[in-house]
């Protein structure tokens, strides 16, 4: 098992790598680059920079009860009203226990003695399902892809399989498209697209991005970007009890669109063009993320739990297993789709699944087990920095040949060299990446299609969004 003990090169104060050519690391002084202009092999690429006067965003945005506004005096059956409609019940009962007034002492002892019901209710649904206890946009950062999503400047980033594009989710909501064309921006932005945490390019078509948020799935459509006037629509998709979205993700064909929701245990499997959805229906805790395979044939979905499933998407069967502690962090299919790699929110362990399809779906006799392949374990380097530590995501590139890891508690990304065949998966250490001043990794994602038209192409490029909103790529020529 290889462990991050193993690297041979570790970063050197004040310099930041910008890329790797026939396996030699290229770095230089970070005073010396500007990452958002740095041309070299990738001159065609868009320089992108999310700053905080356009996103204006505040980790208390979500706190309702603040108000920059004079308090009046109400009645207390009209402001227990407006609580209720605006907050809903147990927030009305809240109000009217902390009350003070004397004129309406039954309803406040009521209320009290109604709360202390709803609280004994509360505790004991916590004990048998503890994660109840995160609920709504709070329990989207505890299981996003993104380090520190309620913080952060870049919340998603998501190439295109097909084509040159890029779509990149800020925290003020906005989401902008890149092209090759550096001169056109698309911004798509609209009151229902409020806290978006996860994005997906439908496959075999250009221009449809689907987007799930805290009011459900947004799904684009941008027309005519080449002629400067782009004209975009979208349609909305919602379901009962089935928000905010923390993952979709489109099958090969891009007929169907897999949703998951951190408070609704059910997986719904939409029909985009027709608007409608089937449930994957599971006793257990809700879904946390969502991967199906290259070649299509299974869905893996994560819980907030210890469980997870891979489904066989020809007859919609799950295969369950279950992790010792914690919950699936992220989790990564290989190009074969004979492999999955996943890390866990309690583990400093990288794991690797193996799939057969006549052994996995043929009898549940066979022996299945995870195996540890690399130690991620925090490692000093010269007294300078922590490395390593409990994985915060994963990415692998579509040739199966270079795995990211960025961590929870680390500005650091370490490389994995890997290779797969049909019935065994190397992997090997390379180097550690780390970004400009104290800067890290809030997204990373690897790069599925290059311009046919470049010069100079690379083997695969990794997409880095640092904390500071700069968007950087690493390419392996």
């Amino acid at each position: 098992m290889v462990s991050l003990q193993d690297f041979s090169y570790f970063p050197k104060p004040g310099e930041v790598s910008l890329y790797e050519k026939d396996g030699q690391l290229c770095s230089l002084p970070a005073a010396e680059i500007d990452l958002t202009n740095f041309s070299g092999s990738l001159s065609s690429y868009p320089d992108i920079n999310v700053s905080r006067e356009l996103c204006n965003h505040s980790s208390s945005s979500h706190d309702d009860n603040k108000t920059v506004l004079i308090p009046v005096h109400e009645p207390l059956i009209k402001k227990l009203t407006r609580t209720f409609i605006e907050n809903g019940f147990v927030a009305a009962l809240e109000k009217a226990a902390n009350s003070e007034t004397d004129t309406k002492a039954v309803v406040v002892s009521v209320a009290r003695f109604a709360l202390r019901i709803v609280n004994m209710c509360k505790t004991v649904q916590y004990y048998y399902h503890p994660y109840r206890r995160d609920h709504g946009v709070f329990s989207i950062s505890k299981y996003a892809q993104t380090r520190e999503w309620s913080r952060s400047l870049i919340r998603v980033i998501r190439w295109h399989p097909n084509v040159f594009k890029l779509a990149v989710a800020a925290c003020d909501d906005s989401i902008r498209i890149y092209t090759d064309d550096r001169a056109m921006v698309v911004l798509l932005k609209n009151i229902l697209q409020k806290c978006v945490t996860t994005m997906a390019w439908r496959p075999l078509t250009h221009n449809e991005l689907a987007v799930g948020c805290e009011n459900g799935i947004l799904i684009w459509n941008v027309t005519n970007v080449r002629t400067g006037k782009p004209i975009t629509k979208f349609i909305h998709l919602t379901h009962r009890n089935h928000s905010p979205i923390i993952s979709i993700e489109w099958d090969k064909t891009g007929n169907l669109l897999a949703s998951a929701s951190t408070i609704d245990s059910d997986i719904l499997i939409w029909n985009p063009d027709l608007q409608t959805s089937e449930p994957l229906k599971r006793v257990g805790p809700p879904s946390s993320l969502l991967k199906f395979s290259p070649n299509g044939s299974r869905l893996f979905a994560s819980t907030v739990g210890t469980v997870f499933r891979v489904w066989n998407t020809q007859n919609w069967m799950p295969e369950r297993w279950t992790v010792p502690r914690g919950t699936i962090q992220s989790a990564v299919w290989s190009p074969c789709s004979g492999y999955l790699l996943f890390v866990t929110s309690e583990e400093p362990i990288l794991y690797s699944l193996q799939f057969i399809e006549q052994q996995l779906f043929a009898t549940a006799s066979l022996a299945k087990q995870a195996l540890p392949i690399a130690d991620l374990s925090t490692i000093k380097t010269s007294g300078r920095m922590d490395i390593g530590g409990i994985p915060q995501s994963l990415a692998w590139d579509a040739k199966g040949q270079h795995l990211a890891v960025s961590f929870k508690d680390c500005p650091a990304i370490a490389l994995f060299l890997t290779s797969v065949t049909k019935t065994n998966i190397s992997i090997a250490s390379d180097c550690f990446l780390v970004g400009v001043g104290t800067a890290f990794p809030s997204y990373i994602c690897f790069q599925e299609c290059f311009p046919e038209t470049h010069p100079d192409k690379p083997q695969s490029v990794l997409t880095i969004g640092w904390s500071s909103g700069v968007v950087q790529y690493f390419p392996f020529i």
